[in-house]
């Protein structure tokens, strides 16, 4: 039971840094990339949230170990399709979801719902993802034996 606890409580501090931490890593690069319309602020958002993210998660299991990162994006899936049900009934929810509705000019609540339900999703897992690179690459070695 408190390991179960401890593994929930790790897994909503890395959906905090995965979220939150990339925001702020982002915002740095973000002035650096210059763009002039709606798709390309959306193509960036993406772009950025995969890299930052994944950066992010690849240092955080390399600091921590804790397999908590690896199943950062389960509770970001959860609101995702929360996200989703919420919209089906308005039509065009995959379109809303993207980024990119259907009409040639994106609406407000469009940015809104790819922003709420889909830079999250993305976020935590590309930060899963990098977690899981990170545990590949840093494997815990065993120190071969003497003999003795």
């Amino acid at each position: 039971m408190v390991r179960s606890l401890k593994f929930s409580g790790l897994v909503l501090v890395n959906l905090a840094i995965a979220v939150i931490g990339t925001a702020i890593l982002e915002t740095g690069v973000w002035r650096m990339l210059p763009t002039s319309t709606v798709g390309a602020i959306v193509w960036k958002e993406i772009t950025l949230s995969i890299v930052c993210a994944a950066f992010i998660g690849f240092f955080m299991w390399r600091t921590w170990r804790s397999s908590a990162a690896k199943w950062t994006w389960i509770p970001a899936a959860l609101w995702f399709a929360f996200g989703y049900l919420s919209i089906a009934g308005n039509g065009g929810a995959w379109g809303r979801l993207s980024g990119f509705s259907s009409g040639s000019v994106l609406a407000v609540p469009d940015l809104r719902a790819f922003f709420a339900f889909t830079v999250p999703l993305i976020r935590t897992f590309s930060y899963s993802v990098g977690a899981s690179i990170s545990s590949v690459v840093y494997r815990p070695t065993v120190a071969p034996s003497d003999g003795c």
